[in-house]
């Protein structure tokens, strides 16, 4: 991602996180987001008639989402500054990277203790003779000087990622490293649905694509079965855009109908029971 492009990114993530300059509130549950009608109309269907006609909401500067699921509304109303959810959100420390600065209240690693007159090393001793930044040891750690690294100092034999570029969607609050491994595939049925609710189509788009590339990833997860109920529950006959990729999964991998979850899901979907009999059966899915 090129500096400019990070520029307006975070630049948006700013607005969002400031709530300058908003002139819409949305509402769901407990939760209010102060949003930008510019922002949400041009991207939006729903949103663009809810402001542009003359309904309670244009006039109230209020939309009640209430009904909706709140993780839904939530990762939708990010989307609409991150183009993405889920993921890390862009701060202004992104802008000062992709400058050539960097923010000193969240920068990413502190500087390393090290004694530089206690390692044996003549580079390292020329690099403090002319007066190295870093800060030196005191006397009383002498003896410890070694426990004062950190072992995030320690080069790993192969280089990473970050030793190379920075991550455009570095965060000041990231989303915890452990959920990152979670499928999230009826978080991302979900996030389908409300899209296609409000005509949202580079949400719905995205969300199409990371559950397609998640319930292949995560095949034996215990949210497969739910997530393949979200789907067709939360979805109409005619839009096949999870509907195709679940039963091209069932075709894949045929063992799953061997799964006791999948079987009481499919019980309990009529829609999907109906197609995967018409695809066992060798027959078209859809009619």
């Amino acid at each position: 991602m090129d500096s400019p492009t990070i520029e307006l990114m975070s630049a948006l993530a700013s607005m969002f996180e400031s709530g300058k300059y908003s002139d819409l509130t949305i509402i769901c549950g407990d939760k209010r987001y102060s949003v930008h009608r510019a922002l949400l109309a041009s991207r939006s269907t729903f949103f663009d008639g809810a402001c542009r006609n003359p309904f309670r909401e244009s006039e109230t500067g209020v939309i009640d989402l209430t009904e909706d699921d709140p993780e839904a509304v939530e990762h939708m109303v990010h989307y609409f500054y991150h183009l993405d959810y889920l993921s890390k959100p862009l701060s202004r420390s992104s802008s000062l990277r992709s400058s050539g600065a960097r923010s000193p209240r969240f920068s990413r690693r502190a500087p390393k203790k090290v004694n530089f007159a206690l390692v044996e090393d003549p580079l390292l001793a020329m690099a403090s003779a002319a007066g190295s930044a870093m800060p030196m040891t005191p006397p009383e750690e002498q003896a410890n000087q070694f426990d004062a690294l950190d072992a995030s100092a320690k080069l790993p034999e192969t280089p990473t990622a970050d030793q190379f570029t920075e991550d455009p969607f570095d965060a000041v609050t990231a989303e915890p490293e452990a959920d990152v491994e979670r499928p999230h595939l009826i978080t991302h049925a979900k996030v389908y649905a409300i899209a296609e609710k409000y005509g949202i189509s580079g949400l719905k788009s995205l969300a199409r694509k990371k559950f397609t590339h998640q319930i292949e990833a995560h095949i034996n997860s215990d949210e497969l079965p739910e997530a393949c109920q979200e789907a067709y529950e939360s979805t109409v006959d005619t839009d096949r855009g999870l509907r195709d990729v679940i039963i091209q999964t069932f075709r894949s991998h045929p063992d799953l109908s061997l799964r006791k979850d999948v079987e009481l899901a499919v019980r309990e979907t009529p829609g999907l029971a109906f197609e995967l009999f018409r695809m066992a059966s060798g027959l078209p899915v859809t009619s």
